[in-house]
């Protein structure tokens, strides 16, 4: 069989008048070529594949008792969500009781009002096919993007925000489309194409539609200018990278064709100084898949305006109707993430001018990209719970439970997967990274390192 499939096979004969001249091939190295492309394909593919299982964090075991508290949420938001039903109930999620039960989380602006139109003083249901039914009173959400006029993001207030001029780009700083005058919001992180073949990387910064684009536009045009710091600073900026690519949003529509991400990319600009790290974070080196988050797991970011804040996951597979305040529209998402701030230590989790900043869990793997929060600045901090006696979805019994200065994030695996980008994890550790030239003005965690100092001395 071998000397079979290994002997010379004829090519072509040639007869020149004094002989026949026979070309042959050998069959030997026919299979030797092919032996080593098809290792090298395997090679490949196997590598691949390892790096993709190296930057996700590790997946949680199938949860069947979740997708069927799923599709009982997909249920009640059909009907409490919809269009003119309500205009108290502005949001329907997923949590856990203390017994570690899953529930539907209805989220209400007041307690206080009828739940939608007509309803007088009927309540909600205790549960729902048998799942326990929670009411959390919860302010409306906005996007995120200041506006510049609003006196709860002034400097003072948030000091540990970056909001000038930096000369090396980093995550979490000022940044926004130059069509948006006087509004700002956070640069968030930095990503590259995906490619199935290896190619040259080039650098892509990562936000929010409404921050890297003008809404008010139909198509990306040579005028869409990424400029840091954003253009409602008061510090002179300047353009660093142009608009590539961007999430459509839908206003005002039907529940039926939900927003599931608010997300862009823009190339940054090749003399540009960058570096892949978020201040007091660091560097990310993976993400987690939407149905690998957990709730109450911890979560960190660091935004242009509240700088770094800590929270937990409060909710899952949450849909939310977002209030644009640029155009007053609002905009239904479906399956975020809700995320509320670490009390007592940090009243709010996220605020104006933070849209487009990169949440990041205790391991330094990703898991959304914050778009959307609280629509008012929070003048008491009534939701005082502690987080080891309270977990997520738990109500007082006198009244609703209520929380503030909460954060929405896009499942940063759906802003991936739909702007089929890779956020800079695979090659971030390698040589090829981006050296930072020290000196004055030239190190933007210099701000925050003695503060880092002090967090890790805990």
């Amino acid at each position: 069989m071998l000397t079979l499939i290994l002997k010379p096979h004829r090519m072509w004969s040639i007869s020149d008048g004094s002989g026949t001249t026979t070309y042959y091939y050998s069959d030997e190295i026919t299979w030797i070529v092919g032996g080593l492309a098809l290792a090298w394909l395997i090679w490949f593919l196997v590598s691949r594949y390892m790096r993709a299982k190296a930057l996700r964090r590790r997946p949680r075991l199938t949860d069947y008792g979740l997708k069927q508290v799923v599709k009982v949420k997909r249920e009640l938001s059909s009907r409490y969500l919809r269009p003119g039903f309500s205009t108290t109930i502005h949001a329907v999620g997923i949590g856990k009781l203390l017994d570690h039960r899953y529930c539907i989380q209805v989220f209400i602006n007041d307690a206080n009002e009828e739940l939608w139109v007509g309803s007088g003083a009927a309540t909600l249901p205790d549960s729902y096919r048998g799942v326990p039914v929670i009411p959390i009173e919860m302010p409306a959400a906005v996007f995120l993007s200041d506006a510049g006029s609003s006196s709860t993001t002034a400097p003072d207030q948030y000091p540990n925000g970056i909001r000038g001029r930096q000369e090396v780009i980093v995550g979490g700083i000022s940044g926004a489309n130059t069509n948006l005058t006087g509004q700002s919001g956070t640069i968030g992180y930095f990503c590259t194409r995906k490619s199935k073949l290896p190619r040259r990387k080039e650098v892509y910064l990562l936000s929010n539609s409404h921050v890297f684009a003008d809404l008010r536009k139909a198509t990306v045009d040579d005028g869409d200018l990424i400029m840091q710091p954003s253009p409602g600073e008061a510090e002179s900026n300047r353009p660093i990278g142009a608009l590539v690519n961007y999430s459509a949003l839908k206003f005002d529509g039907d529940i039926k064709e939900a927003n599931h991400v608010d997300a862009a990319i823009a190339k940054l600009w090749g003399p540009q100084q960058h570096n892949p790290v978020i201040p007091l974070i660091g560097t990310v080196k993976g993400y987690v898949k939407r149905e690998d988050v957990e709730i109450g797991e911890a979560a960190r970011k660091f935004g242009r305006t509240t700088g770094y804040t800590e929270g937990r996951v409060f909710s899952i597979h949450l849909d939310i109707w977002i209030r644009y305040d640029r155009t007053g529209q609002s905009a239904f998402f479906q399956d975020q993430f809700l995320i509320e701030p670490a009390l007592p230590e940090f009243a709010k989790f996220v605020s104006r001018g933070d849209s487009g900043s990169l949440v990041v869990d205790a391991g330094q793997h990703a898991i959304g990209l914050i778009f959307a929060g609280m629509s008012e600045a929070p003048e008491s901090t009534r939701a005082l719970r502690n987080t080891d006696a309270l977990p997520a979805g738990d109500p007082p019994t006198d009244k609703p439970q209520r929380i503030e200065g909460y954060g929405v994030a896009n499942p940063i695996s759906e802003v991936l997967d739909r702007l089929k980008m890779s956020c800079w994890f695979e090659w971030v550790s390698r040589t090829d990274q981006p050296k930072v030239k020290k000196g004055k003005g030239l190190d933007p965690l210099f701000p925050f390192k003695a503060l880092m100092r002090r967090r890790r001395s805990r």
